[in-house]
């Protein structure tokens, strides 16, 4: 009996730790050093708090906190049990031989996964598990910083109206980690319907923003050591989950359409492929429908995963966004990943990922041993944000704004850069390029540029930054969509003076 194991347990009660924690602490490592072993039942709450003279919110507590992170499990009708698959057998496996998958494969059952992504798949696993790196940067939500929206033009009072209603009983407490269902099922829809993907509620995940999406896939699919493939320049997030995870990283070149194919190798090593074809981050090219069908072709042939960011999709100005790649017919090759930081605002940490069926359980382990559930009120208050009409009526704003936005930065830098810089756009997104004109500027150094616009309060990024070995150009990644119209010519005019300041004088 789980009282027996508890018999050396006594609550502290001069401690600043809560009894609940200092009960699911006692458990936890119990389970963990095997005293508590695999499918042991767990007594009734009731039990345990006549046995401990505690409450039942105090054991209910614990045991709920030790369920959301994997240590035990509900059989519907028979109460708690310890896993039988504990976050530490996934986090910490040993070493196995490398196992020998066919690297050139029609079969999607062929396709390679992660010794994790094994484990939880139930297939032979053989590797061991990297800890992630801590990576970060200081972020400015103002001047020209890339990837942030227009915050004050959000409707942040129908916003909180929702919000307001959704802080009910019902939604304070645990929730599945794959996400709140009402979210899960309006983002099928949407998806579905805006983006042509083939997908069902069952394979949305929610995550904490893309960059968790990222981290996720790369963690279930790649073993360390393996090698992927990354748009050069590319996504610096992607770069950096992708180094957490201890996977080597292969540029491929961008052209004016994205990707360039041409530059897909022949016989590839690699195991994945991260790609941005809707806008192409950070140069802007999308990519042709031709071209997203040969690389389809080419991941099937040599069994090769795609990831597949929609980066800023909703944020077309010239043309209707082409279909995503997921839904053009081998959704078992792609990983599709979104989020909600440009479409509504960043501080809301919620992206999505829609993975194939048969990684779906694996992803959401993931999930589980990274940080549980995504907050719930939030995703409740997305969903009737997109299911009351609300998110589409946004965005046909924001369509509108940023088409004038992108039309005042590029005047403005015809006005102030034309002889020194060439802005490179697509009629798309939330930011534009510029490329420096070295044989006017020689020896110039973006980062140079860009350390002197932040002490005049400007925050655009360096360009050369996105490039994984040497970089092609020096210039700027400008966003636009947080700076407003009025004071587009005085920023960029700004920007001219810091470059004269420091190559001309």
């Amino acid at each position: 009996m789980i009282v027996d194991i508890l018999r050396d347990f006594e609550f502290e009660a001069d401690s600043s730790v809560t009894l609940q924690v200092q009960l699911y602490q006692a458990l936890k490592s119990r389970i963990l050093t095997g005293r508590l072993t695999a499918s042991t039942r767990i007594p009734s709450s009731r039990q345990l708090a006549s046995s401990l003279s505690v409450s039942r919110n105090t054991i209910n507590g614990a045991l709920e906190q030790l369920k959301a992170e994997g240590y035990i499990k509900t059989k519907q009708g028979a109460g708690h049990y310890v896993s039988d698959e504990l976050p530490e057998s996934f986090l910490l496996v040993h070493k196995q031989p490398e196992s020998n998958l066919p690297s050139k494969t029609v079969n999607t059952a062929d396709l390679s996964v992660s010794n994790f992504g094994c484990s939880v798949l139930g297939e032979p696993e053989a590797g061991e598990a990297s800890n992630a790196i801590a990576m970060s940067e200081e972020v400015k939500n103002t001047s020209f910083t890339a990837g942030v929206p227009d915050l004050k033009a959000f409707p942040i009072k129908k916003w909180g109206q929702i919000a307001n209603d959704n802080l009910r009983m019902a939604l304070m407490g645990y929730d599945a980690p794959q996400g709140y269902e009402p979210l899960r099922r309006v983002l099928a829809d949407y998806l579905r319907s805006s983006r042509g993907l083939e997908c069902s509620l069952d394979q949305v995940i929610i995550t904490v923003g893309a960059q968790q999406a990222n981290s996720i896939a790369l963690h279930v699919l790649l073993n360390e050591g393996d090698t992927a493939y990354v748009e050069n320049p590319g996504y610096i997030g992607m770069r950096k989950a992708i180094a957490a995870r201890g996977v080597n990283i292969q540029g491929i070149d961008v052209g004016d359409e994205g990707l360039d194919i041409t530059q897909l190798p022949t016989r590839p090593t690699g195991k994945l492929i991260c790609l941005t074809p809707t806008h192409q981050y950070p140069m802007g090219g999308i990519m042709p429908l031709g071209n997203r069908l040969r690389i389809l072709q080419w991941a099937e042939a040599n069994g090769i995963w795609v990831i597949e960011d929609d980066y800023d999709s909703e944020y077309h100005y010239d043309h209707k966004p082409i279909a995503a790649m997921q839904g053009l017919g081998l959704k078992e090759h792609v990983i599709y990943i979104g989020s909600f930081s440009k479409v509504l605002f960043p501080s809301l940490r919620l992206g999505y990922m829609v993975v194939p069926k048969r990684l779906v359980k694996a992803c959401v382990t993931a999930k589980t041993y990274m940080s549980g559930q995504s907050p719930v009120i939030d995703q409740a208050t997305t969903a009737e944000f997109i299911q009351s009409g609300l998110f589409l009526r946004h965005l046909h704003r924001m369509r509108l704004l940023y088409e004038k936005k992108l039309q005042a930065i590029l005047a403005a830098c015809n006005k102030y850069l034309a002889t020194i810089a060439t802005p490179i756009y697509s009629g798309a997104g939330m930011h534009i390029v510029l490329t420096f004109n070295s044989a006017i500027l020689k020896n110039i150094s973006d980062m140079d540029v860009v350390n002197a616009m932040n002490k005049m309060q400007i925050y655009g990024s360096a360009l050369s930054t996105y490039y994984v070995d040497k970089p092609q150009y020096q210039g700027l990644v400008l966003g636009f969509a947080n700076t407003d119209v009025s004071k587009m010519d005085e920023a960029i005019e700004k920007i001219r003076q810091v470059i004269d300041r420091l190559y001309y004088f």
